[in-house]
């Protein structure tokens, strides 16, 4: 034992068992369950920042995360830039031709 638990630490324990309990009851197959995964995915999807932070576990880390992070362009994730799969994924669909040199 290193300490006791403080306030942070606690609620990254809640988290976690929030999320294996969301686990479970997808595997449990509970009505409801992969429809919050599936509206994550969409928000994901879309880029959307705002519907994702709604959706997240904890939507402060979330918000922070992003905040921390933050891209050069609101319309790519923080993490790939230009290289972003979901953001050139939707501009092909839309029909654009795409070149992660030309930004």
């Amino acid at each position: 034992h290193l300490r006791l638990p403080n306030r942070d630490d606690v609620k990254e324990g809640i988290i976690a068992s929030r999320i294996a309990a969301h686990a479970a009851d997808i595997a449990k197959g509970i009505p409801g369950a992969k429809e919050w995964d599936r509206k994550m995915a969409q928000a994901r999807a879309r880029l959307d920042w705002e519907e994702q932070f709604s959706l997240a576990i904890d939507p402060d880390k979330a918000r922070r995360y992003r905040a921390e992070s933050k891209p050069e362009k609101e319309d790519t994730c923080s993490m790939c830039g230009n290289f972003c799969a979901v953001k050139n994924m939707n501009r092909i669909l839309s029909g654009e031709i795409v070149s992660i040199f030309d930004e």
